[in-house]
């Protein structure tokens, strides 16, 4: 079966209501098992980057199909990379950080001991050992979800995809290990990069977390809409219950102190709003004075999301 990345961005285009919380779900969770890796969501963007670039090295000179699976990523030596191939100015146009943040924060990957920096060698190599092996299965899972939530909804609707199970995606994940990973890193890196432009990450986490609690509510109870129908619709909800900064905190592991901060200037900011109670839900983003801005991240977003999620379909078809 053939693929089209801009019909299926197309799909999601349209079904915006139906189809993202879905993606919301995948990514609040993804960026939660993050903090609890790398404590940082910054320092976890540069490593990102670092690791596509060890997965993709280790694709290109390996011989064996078997070596791109889960069971062979914990082998250490096969993720090494020259210190040369991994530049600051590379890194810091890449993810929208200042030179000097990328330096510190890759020192602080080196110092953690979750990059390797080998100096005699001047090579680089992936730390398997300090990424526990629950988080990995968690973030295979995760992806395993939302690829196959994904698949049921286009092939329910009838839109040119076949339903996937979530059991056998999850195997296929596990056993193109490095294809998909490779593939889903490069998403996150150019999705958040894009999201920078707009909000640093931890907020933007916050504002996915608020959004996927408000489009979760109604996501199978009507007629799907595009992304400014999705949002004017949820401002005209009437019961619309949002989150407390303690289970914001408790669900992205970002510290308390750090969400009271950080949704403080969303509200100053006009992205969220809060209740008597204390609560913090997402508004109109239509109406905001940057709505332009806002829908042109939005739109550039989910059209990465309609490549990923065709590239995964491709991936997906292939014989080992």
């Amino acid at each position: 079966m053939k693929f089209e990345a801009t019909k299926i961005t197309k799909v999601i285009e349209q079904n915006y209501s139906h189809l993202m919380p879905d993606f919301f779900e995948m990514q609040t969770e993804y960026l939660a098992s993050l903090n609890i890796i790398y404590h940082d969501l910054d320092a976890s963007l540069v490593a990102m980057v670092i690791t596509s670039k060890l997965y993709k090295n280790t694709i290109k000179n390996i011989s064996s199909t078997e070596k791109i699976s889960l069971k062979k990523f914990y082998e250490t030596e096969s993720f090494k990379i020259s210190a040369s191939e991994i530049k600051i100015k590379d890194i810091s146009n890449l993810i929208n950080l200042p030179r000097e943040t990328v330096r510190r924060k890759k020192a602080k990957l080196i110092k953690d001991n979750l990059i390797v920096l080998n100096k005699k060698t001047k090579m680089y190599s992936l730390n398997t050992e300090m990424i526990g092996k629950n988080i990995i299965d968690l973030q295979i899972a995760n992806l395993s979800k939302f690829l196959s939530k994904f698949s049921y909804y286009f092939s329910k609707n009838r839109f040119f995809v076949k339903e996937v199970s979530r059991e056998e995606i999850r195997k296929d994940v596990e056993e193109k290990f490095l294809l998909y990973f490779t593939k889903f890193l490069d998403f996150q890196i150019s999705y958040l990069s894009k999201c920078k432009t707009l909000l640093d990450i931890e907020s933007t986490f916050i504002v996915m977390l608020c959004s996927l609690n408000e489009t979760s509510k109604f996501k199978n109870n009507e007629k799907p809409t595009n992304f400014p129908d999705t949002f004017i619709k949820i401002s005209q909800m009437k019961l619309n219950s949002g989150l407390n900064a303690t289970s914001i905190s408790d669900i992205t592991k970002v510290p308390r102190t750090t969400v009271l901060r950080k949704i403080s200037q969303l509200v100053k900011s006009g992205m969220l709003k809060k209740d008597k109670f204390k609560r913090y839900s997402i508004v109109d983003f239509t109406k905001l004075g940057n709505s332009k801005k806002i829908e042109s991240i939005v739109n550039y977003n989910v059209s990465l999301l309609g490549f990923f999620f065709t590239d995964c379909l491709k991936t997906y078809v292939i014989k080992n």
